[in-house]
């Protein structure tokens, strides 16, 4: 019986921890708009990033991003349809940047993504299946 109480209240402890989760208290209400705002990278790969002078994405009308790189602006293609999202034709200027490997890599990954999810301001991006980077929403490029 005892043992039946301990299962019982750590199950009733993790439900509660995962439902105060400040993550899961902006969903949909207050969530922006994939066109317009100011993405930040802020993780890639699982491990939280700083883009403090760079990795941003802007989504305009008529299927047309910007954003940032490391040190060269971007500038390609999408189009979304209820949650699928593809990005293609992305090219940069060619200023030669001091982590010009990590920015290739950003530019590779944004033309494998395929799905993406908003939460308040957070943007998840996927690839086959994967959260590949998270971005979060900001001023203007």
């Amino acid at each position: 019986m005892k043992n039946l109480f301990k299962v019982v209240l750590a199950l009733s402890i993790s439900v509660l921890i995962v439902s105060c989760c400040p993550c899961r208290k902006s969903k949909s209400k207050d969530a922006q708009p994939l066109l317009g705002t100011h993405w930040s990278m802020v993780q890639y790969e699982g491990a939280s990033f700083d883009s403090s002078d760079g990795y941003s994405l802007k989504f305009h009308e008529e299927g047309k991003l910007s954003g940032r790189g490391d040190c060269n602006r971007l500038m390609g293609s999408y189009a979304e349809n209820g949650g699928k999202l593809t990005i293609s034709k992305v090219a940069g200027t060619r200023m030669m940047c001091p982590d010009q490997a990590m920015e290739s890599k950003f530019i590779t990954m944004l033309t494998t993504i395929d799905a993406f999810n908003i939460d308040g301001k957070l943007m998840s991006l996927f690839s086959n299946g994967e959260q590949v980077a998270i971005f979060e929403a900001g001023t203007a490029l």
